[in-house]
């Protein structure tokens, strides 16, 4: 049975070594929140600190098998730019006719727009990037 590690060493006394640090938490891949926690507790003890070569390289591989797990756990997904455009005048309680006001259109076009009925121009795009600061990029459908 997998056990939850404790690591709970003072960083003076993790090893200096990329095999020392094996010996403490050996590298392969995640496939549980057992194996999670326990190279997030690694992860934890060894980030902030002026790190030599071995425990930069042990950290790096280390970071990139729990970013792997982790991605496979959380999958992201893409909002559509109508669906963020949504979230993004409800979190500033913003709604159609505000944002018929910035682009400067009639109304029944803005809630076109959050529906996603018809699609943002480009000059909308930057419109709507530069008033939110947002990326353009992710306005694209």
């Amino acid at each position: 049975m997998k056990t939850v590690a404790r690591v709970t060493a003072p960083y003076a006394k993790i090893p200096k070594s990329y095999a020392g640090l094996m010996g403490l938490h050996l590298l392969r891949p995640i496939r549980d929140q057992v194996d999670a926690h326990n190279a997030s507790e690694m992860i934890d003890l060894l980030a902030g600190h002026s790190l030599n070569s071995e425990q930069a390289d042990y950290l790096d591989l280390l970071s990139d098998l729990y970013e792997k797990w982790e991605n496979t756990q959380f999958p992201l997904s893409r909002a559509t730019g109508s669906e963020l455009l949504r979230l993004i005048l409800a979190e500033r309680n913003e709604g159609g006719t505000d944002l018929a006001r910035l682009l400067e259109v009639d109304a029944s076009l803005a809630y076109r727009l959050l529906r996603g009925e018809r699609q943002l121009t480009a000059a909308q795009i930057r419109k709507v990037a530069d008033a939110y600061g947002i990326d353009p990029v992710a306005l694209l459908p």
